[in-house]
């Protein structure tokens, strides 16, 4: 049966009319799909830069702590004395203050005099640290995230290395894990350089702050992407 003209015509229409409209959804959906992606990248992008910036706020919190207590006289006067008990209780004051949950002293070669936490730990070295090795090289002060193991915690005080462990749960259909934890702590460090008047190097600071255990930092951050988006949402 032939097809009249009139009808021919309708189906033509018709034809542009889907094709049209096909490719305008097509369109529209990739243009939709593409500005969530870019909102959910942008947002992604804000909350990591957030978190970096809380972060690396935390960082020069620690060493600026350590720079400003290594100079004080009464820890030259007694490097130069040969008697750190004599500082021992002012050295845990500070730690105690400052939030600290290590603060080790050092001699001129890296050697712990002093681990304020836990006095009766020392005589161990600590030149092996990279940011201890960088003051004793070159002075100043240096501050970096750093892993330590149970044992180095441990030295620090047993309750760091309790705080250290994390336990490994096994989630379906998963492989069974092979630990049943997972014992090292991630430290925010820092080491300042103790010198006498003449710059030599009689010691250093090490100090630094155990995040295992410590929700602080993540519910800072939290805390302001929550704000930053409640603003976002009211302007």
């Amino acid at each position: 049966m032939k097809l009249t003209f009139q009808t021919r015509l309708i189906a033509s229409f018709l034809t542009v009319i889907i094709t049209c409209g096909a490719i305008a959804t097509l369109v529209g959906v990739q243009m939709v799909t593409r500005g969530i992606v870019n909102q959910a990248q942008d947002k992604v992008r804000l909350d990591l830069n957030v978190a970096r910036g809380i972060y690396e706020q935390a960082v020069a919190t620690v060493r600026d702590t350590v720079r400003h207590t290594a100079p004080r006289f009464f820890i030259k006067e007694a490097l130069s004395a040969g008697d750190v008990s004599r500082m021992a209780e002012e050295l845990e004051r500070i730690r105690r203050s400052e939030s600290l949950d290590v603060l080790t002293l050092t001699d001129s070669q890296g050697k712990v005099l002093l681990r304020t936490r836990n006095p009766a730990s020392a005589g161990d070295s600590l030149a092996d640290r990279e940011i201890v090795k960088r003051v004793l090289r070159g002075g100043g002060v240096a501050a970096s995230t750093e892993i330590a193991t149970i044992e180095q915690l441990r030295k620090e005080g047993e309750d760091l290395a309790g705080r250290a462990r994390i336990p490994v749960v096994p989630t379906p259909r998963a492989n069974p894990p092979q630990k049943t934890e997972q014992a090292f702590g991630m430290l925010i460090a820092a080491a300042a350089a103790i010198t006498d008047a003449r710059g030599q190097i009689l010691g250093v600071l090490y100090g630094g702050r155990l995040l295992n255990g410590d929700y602080s930092l993540v519910d800072k951050i939290k805390e302001t992407v929550r704000t930053a988006q409640i603003q976002e949402l009211d302007g």
